[in-house]
């Protein structure tokens, strides 16, 4: 069997034939990939069926055989149109034969349109010459390349295809760290583990994630099921996706999972696809929502034209783009009636997508929502000409935010119910997304507060200094920085419970370490061991050859001698590279691990110190909200301010009088030299 070391390296090593040649590189490798996988393993399912048939009824007539086969597979495969049909078309017919292969299968199986054949194979080159837009010769030595791997059942199992898949997926993000997309399929796995852990999905649980990218949060939430119930299917999975390529991957990312999630294609915002069976106007409840929405989208509602001046002249903005107006807010209306707390500017989609989520929720439903910290503070409440010098009307993101904490109001102004439903928020490390330097927080909404908790908020401020692994393009939250983040969500201050899940915690952190030690370690073998093993191959020969040259009774030159010991010294220079490589990555592991330890005890500390505590969160009820005007700014109840070191003055002082006496003494140096110097 593979492991999804090797088969994730194997598949990304197709990125380097790509590279250059099309834009959207990962969506050739990724659909090329899931040929590939259908193919192998349709040939596989057929073989070990009639294999299991025979051994309990005998040898089959061919009749009994095709019978057999006609049940054995999930996908179906048209003749003439398997992984070996295409292999084995001439080059000038390669293209023409992959796209017509991956669409007979898409025809074959109404499920795969759309995913299987999102690449246009065949696309014609947009120079007009006649050619393909990917020439042949690079189409061929990417089927040769992934010709050698075995992707059926026999080789990778569905957790092995699964993960390097997912490995393949981050990787695609991390090449495109700065750029816009890797923020439309990927969110950091560490935000995913912090946001399934603190929900908690349980059987019978419908998940939902309605800007869904990859199908990130919908697997970790099928992955929480299976180590809690033993089962990946306890949980019902739904995600809808608006970019094709993205929607594409997100579908393939299930099938190659196992996971029967059902994913749709579209605008969430302006056409919801999950909706009430009697009602296709009413949005359907889910238990569970998960979301990482397009920060601060603009023009959400497609109702922006740009801006013009006096003479009709389009006006940019910085970046170029035009800037937008926006008209019918007065006669706007959402036809799925899910603005309940107000309309969101146009310009800034994130309250509208906020607000999507809430209405997504049944009665006792709960959510984890990724967004802006601008969520936390935008907007002005009213104010008259006496508290402001001005009249001035509420803004539309203040009362949104304000009826999520007091509820929602009618046309009139008035409450229609009086209930919070902002559970906790977590304010996040900077530059930890893809595609953003735009600040994040995690939004906890609850829907059924229990009573104790029903007028409270929890805010943990985990944006301070070294929480987070700081790297070139971009932060990440290590294991303990996910346990420090995890423990004060889980216990809201109360140390028995943190104690409690720091020792829950602590194993399976521990193993996450160790899986990435491995995962590394197999990568430093892939990477180094063919070099090593050719090179003392090349060794053996020269050492056999000047061997053979002694035995003739003739002595070695001295460049014979040399070439030896550069090949000694060249095998010697990459087994040194080597266990660098393996130093490096165990050190790592094991700062991780007492990074683990060190956290424990730290928040052991800080849950016993008052003060302390007032420096990670704050439990703040709706008297001290109110008081602020419903603005969630953390720095509002967190103390965000890292203390000064504390010094000792008497150790201070003598350091001062240390430095005075040394410059004393230069200074009567420097006199005695300009004296001698006199004439």
């Amino acid at each position: 069997m593979i492991t999804k070391q090797a088969l994730g390296n194997t598949l990304f090593g197709m990125a380097d034939i790509l590279r250059g040649k099309v834009e959207d590189y990962k969506a050739y490798i990724l659909t090329l990939l899931f040929f590939k996988r259908l193919s192998d393993n349709y040939n596989w399912e057929s073989k070990t069926k009639v294999a299991e048939a025979e051994e309990l009824y005998g040898t089959l007539n061919a009749k009994q055989i095709q019978k057999i086969l006609d049940k054995a597979h999930d996908f179906i495969i048209p003749d003439g149109h398997f992984w070996d049909d295409v292999r084995k078309a001439p080059l000038d017919k390669k293209n023409d034969k992959l796209h017509k292969s991956v669409n007979a299968i898409a025809d074959a199986n109404p499920v795969l349109k759309g995913v299987i054949n999102t690449v246009r194979w065949n696309e014609p080159a947009p120079d007009g010459s006649g050619g393909k837009k990917l020439h042949p010769e690079v189409v061929s030595s990417l089927i040769n390349y992934l010709d050698a791997v075995d992707l059926s059942n026999k080789n990778a199992s569905v957790d092995v295809l699964g993960d390097a898949y997912e490995y393949l997926i981050k990787r695609f993000a991390d090449e495109n760290k700065g750029g816009t997309t890797a923020g439309q399929f990927y969110t950091p796995q560490e935000v995913v583990d912090i946001i399934v852990r603190y929900l908690k999905p349980k059987k019978g649980d419908e998940v939902y994630d309605p800007t869904c990218g990859s199908g990130g949060f919908l697997i970790n939430a099928a992955k929480y099921c299976k180590v809690n119930y033993g089962n990946p299917k306890a949980v019902r999975l739904y995600g809808q996706e608006d970019t094709w390529n993205t929607w594409a991957i997100a579908r393939i990312n299930m099938i190659l999972h196992g996971m029967d999630g059902k994913i749709e294609k579209g605008d969430t915002i302006k056409d919801p696809k999950f909706t009430e069976e009697d009602n296709e106007l009413e949005i359907k409840k889910f238990d569970l929502v998960m979301a990482n929405f397009p920060f601060s989208q603009e023009n959400w509602w497609k109702n922006g034209s740009p801006k013009k001046d006096k003479k009709g002249k389009v006006k940019n903005k910085k970046d170029g783009s035009p800037q937008l107006e926006y008209t019918g807010k007065e006669d706007f209306n959402d036809p799925y009636d899910r603005f309940n707390y107000g309309l969101p500017p146009f310009s800034n989609g994130d309250f509208a997508f906020i607000q999507h989520i809430v209405a997504s929720l049944k009665p006792d439903g709960k959510a984890g929502i990724v967004c802006p910290q601008g969520v936390l503070f935008r907007g002005q409440p009213e104010k008259t000409k006496e508290e402001d010098g001005q009249n001035r009307k509420a803004d539309d993101e203040y009362l949104i935010r304000r009826g999520l904490l007091q509820g929602p109001v009618d046309e009139n102004g008035e409450f229609t119910s009086n209930v919070n439903i902002i559970d906790a928020i977590v304010v996040l490390p900077g530059n930890l997304f893809y595609g953003t330097t735009i600040p994040g927080s995690i939004l906890f909404i609850n829907k059924y507060k229990p009573e104790h908790r029903k007028d409270k908020v929890l805010m943990i401020y985990a944006a301070k200094e070294g929480w987070a692994l700081e790297e070139p393009n971009m932060n990440i939250l290590q294991p303990h920085d996910m346990l420090r983040i995890s423990t004060i969500l889980e216990s809201w201050g109360d140390i028995k419970i943190a104690e409690k899940w720091i020792a829950e915690q602590k194993e399976r952190l521990y193993n996450i370490i160790q899986e990435d030690l491995d995962f590394k370690l197999a990568e430093i073998d892939l990477e180094f061991n063919e070099d090593i093993l050719r090179l003392k191959e090349k060794l053996i020969a020269v050492q056999e050859k000047m061997q053979a040259i002694e035995t003739q009774g003739k002595k070695l030159s001295k460049t014979q001698l040399n070439t030896i010991e550069k090949a000694k010294k060249a095998v010697a220079e990459l087994e040194t590279k080597k266990q660098e490589a393996i130093d490096i990555a165990n050190k790592l592991a094991e700062k991780e691990r007492k990074g683990i330890l060190d956290v424990k005890q730290e928040l052991m500390t800080m849950l016993k110190d008052p003060e302390l505590r007032k420096r990670y969160f704050s439990i703040v009820d709706k008297e001290e909200l109110e008081d602020n005007e419903f603005n969630l700014n953390i720095p509002r109840y967190v103390d965000t301010f890292e203390p000064e070191e504390e010094i000792d003055l008497n150790e201070a002082i003598d350091n001062y009088k240390n430095i005075i006496s040394k410059e004393s003494l230069v200074e009567n140096t420097i006199n005695k030299v300009l004296n001698s110097l006199k004439i």
